[in-house]
């Protein structure tokens, strides 16, 4: 998850300090879903892998800073938050963004590449473009006339570095399998509160991951995690992941980054089967398990809070497959998930 340098131990300091786990959260599910808002039957889970979240955890060291941004500026809802470490936000139905405070806990450092861009889909790009100009982010360019083109968009750089891509898809022969998924997907309005207009929203994201061997990053997010591609680009292709969010593998050398071996971001999906997914990886040659045996995040108590499949993709992006149990301490996500 987002934590342990040694994993084990920095968790069972931050568990003790605040009385409960620190949870490192996420549902997988590897079954897409098309109605976005049917609850999960938890009854039916035990022997299916199911990806039903995704989540990116992005490394800062201004925090405060970035809390603001994502959570006023940006308006999204905080859904989960460990107290001056990470804020869980909620940016579409199923998908989030986890910032984390480059404090020495977290698994990677604010220093490391921002081998990442996130896409956060909408049907109000011009909107966007305006209130963007009017809280002076950082836009790397302005949208251009979509013309024939199959989607449209603008650039942000975050404060920590990271790339936000505000993007429009249009209806296109190269989107006739996104077109009715997008049409389907719930809009996510800002938080109430927060400087975000009321009547901008999202509607779904891509998490643009880049990668040295296109065919071996292929092979794994297709074969073994078992995900659809729907669009196909001259240099990325993009595949559904959970109801509203959207893996994008983008060859080396010709996207916005530049593939590198050390990157400041772990991949995350949000699934209501941990150990279906734990017991289907651990033979995969492809998936390098970070610990031999299903991680169970735990209380001062020794209540299991979180189960945690960990470890990385062929190209060393940091993966974790997330379990909230059915507790109190993880209502809000889980609500957010609409899981029962």
């Amino acid at each position: 998850m987002i934590y342990s340098k040694p994993y084990g131990e920095v968790m069972k300091q931050f568990i003790y300090a605040i009385f409960v786990g620190i949870p490192l959260f996420f549902y997988g599910c590897s079954e897409y879903s098309d109605n976005v808002n049917k609850p999960i039957d938890m009854n039916a889970k035990k022997t299916t892998r199911d990806i039903i979240g995704n989540n990116a955890f992005l490394y800062y060291k201004d925090y405060s800073g970035a809390v603001d941004f994502y959570g006023n500026i940006m308006g999204f809802k905080s859904v989960f938050e460990f107290p001056g470490f990470a804020t869980i936000y909620q940016t579409t139905a199923t998908t989030f963004i986890t910032i984390v405070n480059d404090n020495g806990r977290g698994m990677h450092t604010a220093d490391e590449p921002k081998t990442i861009a996130i896409a956060l889909i909408t049907d109000q790009l011009d909107g966007w473009y305006e209130y963007a100009v009017s809280q002076n982010m950082d836009i790397r360019n302005p949208p251009k006339p979509l013309g024939d083109s199959p989607h449209n968009g603008f650039l942000v750089t975050d404060l920590g570095g990271y790339i936000l891509e505000f993007e429009h898809f249009a209806s296109h022969s190269e989107n006739t399998q996104l077109i009715p998924l997008l049409a389907n997907s719930e809009e996510i309005y800002g938080q109430e509160g927060s400087s975000r207009p009321q009547d901008l929203s999202f509607k779904a994201s891509i998490y643009w991951l880049y990668h040295k061997d296109e065919i071996e990053a292929v092979n794994f997010y297709r074969d073994v995690m078992g995900l659809k591609m729907i669009v196909e680009q001259s240099f990325s292709d993009i595949y559904v992941s959970s109801p509203t969010g959207y893996i994008g593998l983008v060859e080396d050398g010709v996207g916005i980054h530049n593939a590198t071996h050390e990157k400041a971001v772990n991949v995350g999906f949000m699934t209501s089967n941990a150990g279906a997914w734990f017991d289907y990886l651990k033979n995969e040659v492809t998936f390098e398990l970070r610990t031999k045996e299903l991680y169970h995040e735990q209380d001062g108590n020794g209540n299991n809070l979180i189960d945690i499949v960990i470890g990385y993709d062929p190209d060393n992006y940091f993966i974790e497959i997330d379990e909230f149990l059915d507790l109190d301490f993880n209502k809000d996500i889980r609500s957010a998930l609409n899981m029962k």
